[in-house]
């Protein structure tokens, strides 16, 4: 296969990976994860002087099971599906697209109209249905930012913006400055944002995604 077909499974792989984050979909970890790290070092064969992409590490898709023991009792630890990889995968994905000017293709239409950020629909009786990814967690959205191949003044920026959105859910949750701290990193990474709304969701404060 040739060197086109590798960089269009870029695509194909943040999509998937994107829509089995929408959908808390861990059946696909494991052959999404395949995927990934066949089409990773394929990529790595056509790219020798792409260091973003040789320096790409394979995503794992299970933990390490492990043993203990104490007082002559062994505890085992089995292994388990590292769920965090859909991100690893998406963002990988990302970072190596745009180090060939490769453009990924848009994400589901049902984000999309929700500005990149996450399904909900209000219903008559004021309720809210919401699809969230359980697993965004304050570390998985720092290890996306890490993972940005973004200069590292911006980074840094987004890191402040993502500190003073901690503080606010930490301090009065002000759903309007909240809403303005995930546009304010939108404008550097809409995976980002939209994990920042995920977070936001997760504390009730479905108001961040209306303007």
């Amino acid at each position: 296969m040739n060197r086109d077909f590798w960089i269009g499974e870029l695509g194909r792989l943040y999509q998937r990976s994107s829509e089995a984050i929408n959908d808390d979909d861990t059946k696909a970890v494991r052959p999404l994860t395949s995927q990934f790290n066949e089409n990773l070092e394929e990529l790595k064969d056509a790219f020798q002087d792409n260091t973003i992409i040789q320096g790409t590490d394979k995503v794992e898709p299970v933990t390490e099971g492990g043993s203990s023991s104490s007082r002559g009792m062994v505890t085992f630890s089995p292994s388990r599906i590292r769920e965090e990889a859909l991100h690893e995968i998406r963002s990988r994905c990302e970072r190596m697209a745009n180090s060939i000017g490769y453009d990924l293709p848009e994400q589901r239409k049902e984000t999309a109209r929700q500005n990149n950020m996450v399904m909900v629909s209000v219903e008559s009786n004021q309720t809210t249905s919401q699809e969230v990814n359980q697993e965004v967690t304050v570390e998985s959205i720092q290890n996306t930012i890490s993972a940005l191949p973004r200069p590292p003044e911006q980074k840094e920026q987004l890191e402040e913006i993502f500190s003073e959105f901690e503080s606010e859910l930490d301090d009065e949750q002000d759903e309007s400055r909240l809403r303005g701290l995930i546009d304010s990193a939108k404008n550097i990474s809409e995976d980002v944002a939209s994990q920042m709304a995920i977070i936001a969701m997760k504390h009730g404060l479905t108001g961040v995604l209306f303007a």
